[in-house]
């Protein structure tokens, strides 16, 4: 009841702020879910505040899904497998979050060949490579994106307030996974994120995301 599952392919194909897909903006434009405001990643679902939504990238709760003051978010769509999202109805498992559980999984890279997927953006640039570890045994995964706003502002920004600058974010993701045999996987995956702000000695700020998770399937 009220669970959405959102192809990544669709997302991909739909209408993005400086040419870059982002996911918590697709699914702002869903039924009953709204944007804070312009420029925001966050999430009212059906009236609710942002932080009383779980957000959770393989299996792992996230607690600030945001690059950029909010114009980005942590998810990196070249390495989005699906897009689960309930507004109500939502199973004992994920806890008591009041207004939504958006469910995000990786990828799990390509067992049969290697594939290389990339762009140069206005804001940042991106690269994702896949491919068998051992072919129909084992594969990977490895994404990452690093903005470059630093390099094109960084000349103004100094001559300004003086000092060194930081303003840039990057993120980098990685999965791999193992198949033992036909009833038994292992899946391994890890996040790490952070966005840099400083200005010389006046601001700044530094923050970001690690996850690390470890999964054995069994089929019973």
């Amino acid at each position: 009841m009220s669970k959405m599952e959102i192809p990544i392919d669709q997302v991909k194909r739909l209408p993005a702020i400086g040419g870059e897909v982002d996911l918590l903006k697709v699914l702002q434009l869903m039924p009953g879910i709204q944007s804070g405001g312009e420029g925001t990643s966050g999430l009212y679902v059906r009236g609710g505040s942002p932080d009383q939504n779980l957000m959770l990238l393989d299996g792992v709760p996230l607690y600030s899904v945001n690059h950029l003051f909010g114009f980005f978010s942590v998810f990196n769509p070249d390495a989005v497998k699906d897009v689960k999202l309930y507004k109500g109805g939502i199973p004992a498992r994920y806890g008591g979050r009041l207004s939504s559980i958006l469910d995000v999984r990786m990828k799990e890279g390509n067992m049969k060949k290697y594939e290389v997927s990339g762009g140069v953006g206005l804001i940042f640039s991106r690269l994702s490579v896949e491919g068998p570890i051992a072919k129909d045994k084992a594969s990977f995964i490895i994404a990452g994106r690093r903005s470059y706003i630093d390099i094109l502002a960084k000349p103004v920004i100094e001559k300004q307030v003086g000092g060194d600058t930081e303003l840039n974010f990057y993120d980098l993701t990685l999965k791999t996974n193992y198949k033992i045999n036909d009833k038994n996987r292992l899946f391994l995956s890890g996040y790490l994120g952070r966005d840099n702000f400083g200005f010389g000695n006046a601001a700044g700020f530094s923050w970001g995301n690690q996850t690390a998770t470890l999964r054995w399937n069994h089929l019973f």
